[in-house]
């Protein structure tokens, strides 16, 4: 089993500030447009890829989706680097109770582990080796917002990646882009209700869960039972 983790909203709570002033100031920058940070708060960011966030902010001024799309990687590039100069100015979000701990459970089923997240790859990564949980995903797994910009395009990457297919996959997350981008692909998905979105807004989940320990009961009882040799 492949279980891919979410990062904002699932495995770290609160506001990624640092992340949503890099994606603005690169915008402006690339597209020379007034956007802030603001501007991506206002588009309701949680679940998209940072790819949708800048064609949504830059269509709010104005700008043709003919002139995003050639832009979009040098405008990728310059978020990252940014982010790497102003992450240590602003609090970095919450690591989630629990986080830690549930990784090293699941890890102890067998699952393998890596990310499935909107944010930018070198963001991403930024943000798990503050948290102190880089360690549980290795490089070269995984799919980001650099990948694709649709999220329901990101569980085939991270599967071919793994050499996996798309019905060994389980994906952890906490918005309904997170579901459907699960079921777009033949995954499934065990939401845990710690983001912007309440459990009844993502019962379409495999599973619905409070919290990661949650989650983690819930891998347990997807892995059936090779968890229980696991264990035995």
């Amino acid at each position: 089993m492949l279980v891919l983790w979410d990062i904002d909203g699932t495995l770290l709570h609160g506001a990624p500030r640092a992340h949503v002033k890099a994606l603005a100031w690169a915008m402006a920058r690339v597209w020379g447009v007034p956007a802030t940070a603001a501007d991506v708060t206002a588009i309701r960011p949680a679940g998209r890829t940072d790819q949708e966030i800048a064609r949504a902010v830059l269509a709010l001024h104005g700008v043709p989706g003919g002139d995003v799309t050639p832009r979009l990687p040098e405008w990728m590039a310059l978020a990252a680097a940014r982010h790497g100069e102003i992450e240590r100015r602003h609090p970095a979000p919450a690591v989630a109770p629990g986080a830690a701990a549930a990784l090293e459970a699941a890890a102890a089923l067998g699952a393998r582990q890596a990310l499935l997240t909107g944010n930018l790859e070198p963001i991403g990564r930024a943000k798990m080796a503050r948290a102190g949980l880089a360690g549980f995903f290795p490089v070269g797994q995984g799919a980001f917002g650099s990948d694709d910009e649709r999220r329901e395009r990101l569980v085939p990457v991270a599967a071919a990646r793994a050499r996996v297919a798309a019905g060994d996959v389980v994906v952890v997350g906490d918005t309904p882009r997170d579901i459907r981008c699960a079921h777009a692909a033949g995954a499934r998905c065990v939401a845990v209700a710690t983001g912007p979105h309440p459990a009844g807004e993502l019962a379409d989940a495999d599973a619905v869960v409070p919290d990661l320990a949650g989650a983690v009961a819930a891998l347990a009882a997807a892995a059936g039972p090779r968890a229980s040799s696991t264990h035995s």
